[in-house]
């Protein structure tokens, strides 16, 4: 409204102005868009009034300060084009008269400071939370849906969206012995938006593959490791050995004539098979199948006499009395069958094997990504839901630091050439 008496506008109470140590009294604006004296006016806050209230004059006055003001934050000299009938300009003192330029510099000199302060921790903050991640983070995943790694894999994947605050996709790429993941990730730029989320095919298939593509030290720096797999020997309930030792007596009393099957050529059920084999001092068959389910079923059939199975197929098995567990592969007993002794226990010494699946990056991610990923991976194998899911599935919930994980593939990378040489098995 129109006050005629003082011809100004008078603003209205939804609209307050943004000053630095504001007068205690506010007139107004006169009819020529000059402040009434003794006001300070300073970049307009709407706080519910109407913007109506402001002239065309005084809203390009204010989209002029607020550039200088801008401008000079960021380390510019402050914009020659601020209007000499700014209406940003200080009252004039009795004890002294400024000119407009000092006017306008005190008013600039205090907003800039208020400003600063204000925008420097939030900058810099800012900085760090929205340098990684940028875009969805993908886990490429080089087995088929259903398998125990797809399912780690979404586990994960729904608590590390929450804290990274973009989406995860799992993308399963079977095919290739892994080499379809792992090439997938090694295309990808190395800022960590892509993991591949191999098994322990990532040590065993460059010893069991002459032409394999990948150097895995030198393409890939590792994460962390999201589970361990144990595997178990299994037999029948019905087998005649109650135990390691009757097992080892049946296979030399009668040589050749045990079969032992596996998940595959090259799997570590295979080389855990054929590990066994060597240390016993026993010669077996070796039967491959296309996964670890036609395996035991022809187990159950009794096709074959024993084998190494891994607890997320074998353990329900166990538990309802289908099959019986001879010993375990892991240096350390199995929390979920906490009476079944390890191989080394049994006399094997050196025995450990354990199915590993760990997440890589492609070399050259930035350690503080790496390290970023990593803390939310391990957030998400700390929640309830995780581990509950894992323990179910007989799956030991990892979490080793980077430099860990990675010091384990080296171990594993020459443990596994040692034994394939050894063993004298190789895959085309």
């Amino acid at each position: 409204m129109i006050d005629s008496r003082l011809r100004t506008r008078v603003i209205p109470e939804g609209l307050r102005p943004a000053v630095v140590n504001p007068p205690e009294r506010l007139h107004g604006v006169r009819s020529d868009g000059q402040p009434t004296a003794g006001t300070i006016l300073a970049p307009w806050r709407h706080h519910g009034g109407t913007k109506a209230a402001l002239g065309g004059r005084q809203r390009e006055n204010i989209k002029q300060h607020r550039r200088a003001v801008a401008s000079a934050i960021l380390g510019n000299e402050m914009s020659p084009s601020m209007p000499e009938e700014s209406p940003y300009a200080m009252p004039h003192s009795s004890l002294s008269t400024p000119t407009p330029s000092s006017q306008r510099r005190a008013v600039m000199v205090g907003a800039i400071g208020a400003l600063a302060g204000a925008v420097a921790p939030w900058h810099a903050a800012c900085a760090q939370s929205t340098d990684f991640p940028v875009r969805a983070v993908r886990i490429v995943v080089p087995f088929a849906p259903g398998g125990p790694t797809d399912l780690m894999a979404r586990a994960i994947s729904k608590s590390m969206a929450l804290t990274l605050g973009q989406p995860v996709i799992v993308d399963n790429k079977p095919g290739g012995g892994g080499v379809i993941a792992l090439g997938e990730v090694a295309k990808q730029p190395a800022d960590g938006h892509a993991l591949v989320f191999p098994s322990i095919i990532a040590v065993t298939n460059p010893a069991l593959m002459p032409n394999y593509p990948f150097d895995t030290l030198r393409d890939f720096t590792g994460v962390t490791v999201v589970g361990f797999i144990p595997h178990a020997l299994v037999v029948k309930p019905d087998f005649p050995a109650r135990d390691l030792a009757g097992l080892v007596a049946l296979a030399k009393a009668s040589p050749g004539t045990l079969a032992y099957g596996s998940s595959g050529n090259g799997t570590s059920a295979h080389l855990a098979g054929a590990m066994f084999a060597e240390r016993a001092g026993i010669r077996v068959t070796h039967v491959p199948y296309r996964g670890a389910g036609p395996a035991m079923q022809d187990l159950l059939g009794g096709q074959i006499q024993y084998m190494f199975l891994d607890m997320s197929s074998a353990l329900a098995q166990i538990q309802a009395g289908k099959l019986r567990a001879l010993a375990v592969a892991p240096a350390r007993r199995f929390g979920g069958l906490p009476d079944v002794p390890t191989l080394a226990e049994l006399g094997l010494t050196g025995f450990d094997i354990r199915a590993w699946y760990g997440l890589l990056v492609r070399s050259g991610t930035p350690p503080r990504v790496i390290e970023r990923l990593y803390a939310d991976i391990r957030m998400a194998l700390d929640t309830p839901e995780v581990r509950e899911s894992f323990r179910a599935q007989g799956i030991e919930a990892g979490g080793m630091p980077p430099a860990e994980f990675q010091q384990l593939i080296r171990s594993d990378l020459g443990q596994w050439k040692r034994t394939v040489d050894q063993l004298g098995i190789r895959l085309e």
